[in-house]
């Protein structure tokens, strides 16, 4: 299983490409791709996936798509299968943002691009910080304390 991680900072351009990492790029060459997966994220991101990385959710992790109520889970496959799209690279290793995904991940200015482990995420700057702030770096503390690393 290929993981994606590290953290790089692009820019969209104003015809709403953006530069995909050399190391995500060569993920998707190793496994033969000739596209990514984009579609919503969770907290205000896009989430990036390999096809060998997609195909996998579809035929394992489904589950992982599973909420207690069928109407709210309905609605959450709906929004996030309907806003996915097929992405290829450009010749100089960009993907082309549907303008619906650039409102959902509020990608204006400085762009993160950071692996995920089974996925990367694309993040607008200023969401990632008011995350990082508020959610990962309380929740990376707390974790730290349970964990023998």
């Amino acid at each position: 299983m290929i993981l994606l991680i590290g953290r790089y900072e692009y820019t969209l351009d104003p015809k709403n490409r953006l530069g995909i990492p050399p190391k995500f790029r060569e993920a998707l060459n190793a496994e033969k791709g000739n596209h990514f997966y984009v579609t919503s994220g969770l907290e205000g991101c896009l989430y990036l996936f390999l096809p060998s990385q997609w195909n996998r959710l579809l035929e394992n992790d489904l589950q992982a798509l599973s909420l207690a109520k069928t109407e709210e889970e309905r609605a959450f496959k709906r929004k996030f299968f309907s806003e996915a799209v097929e992405v290829e690279l450009d010749g100089v290793g960009r993907i082309l943002i549907p303008q619906y995904l650039k409102e959902h991940a509020n990608l204006n200015g400085p762009v993160l691009v950071q692996g995920a482990g089974n996925r990367a995420e694309i993040w607008g700057i200023s969401n990632w910080k008011n995350y990082n702030r508020k959610k990962a770096e309380p929740a990376y503390r707390l974790a730290t304390k349970s964990l023998r690393i």
